[in-house]
């Protein structure tokens, strides 16, 4: 009968050794598919191979992850970004990105600094030229970040929530 029991246990130890390998092994891929899916890791695989430009290349990157997006975006091309505007979630700015611009708004109701955002960003890339390249970065809560109402904003900030709350 002892002879019994000690085959069970080491059987069940045996199942319980593959069982925290098989556990490790799960937990290494699931940690390699998020941080390939994350913003910043995302935007470097894309840039990667990104092309020459003969003219000025102008980021603008928008959205909730906006700020990690274009902090990427500069870490591959640095110097090669000739500005740029950055509209992000208020408290997502985690300081200066090379001569880029950044603004905070508000979400997910739009408010001033949006529609300000907005504006920088339009600015920054209406005057490009035909060799100039502009990068635009989109993440999550860009709607409520990026907006050109063509309501007074009043109005918008006033209809905003009635939006939210309709099914």
């Amino acid at each position: 009968m002892e002879s019994l029991f000690y085959s069970v246990y080491a059987i069940i130890k045996k199942e319980e050794c593959m069982l925290k390998e098989l556990r490790k092994d799960a937990d290494i891929i699931i940690k390699k598919a998020i941080e390939s899916a994350l913003p910043d890791s995302a935007v470097k695989k894309a840039l990667k191979n990104f092309p020459d430009v003969k003219g000025k290349i102008i980021l603008v990157s928008i959205g909730k992850a906006g700020w990690q997006m274009a902090a990427a975006a500069y870490s591959v091309l640095s110097d090669r970004i000739n500005g740029g505007v950055v509209v992000t979630k208020y408290d997502h700015n985690k300081g200066p990105i090379g001569n880029l611009e950044i603004v905070e708004a508000g979400h997910p109701v739009p408010d001033e600094n949006s529609y300000k955002g907005t504006e920088k960003a339009i600015n920054a890339v209406k005057d490009h030229g035909k060799d100039d390249m502009v990068l635009f970065l989109v993440s999550g809560v860009g709607s409520a970040l990026f907006e050109k109402p063509l309501i007074l904003s009043y109005d918008m900030e006033k209809l905003n929530p009635e939006l939210l709350a309709s099914e």
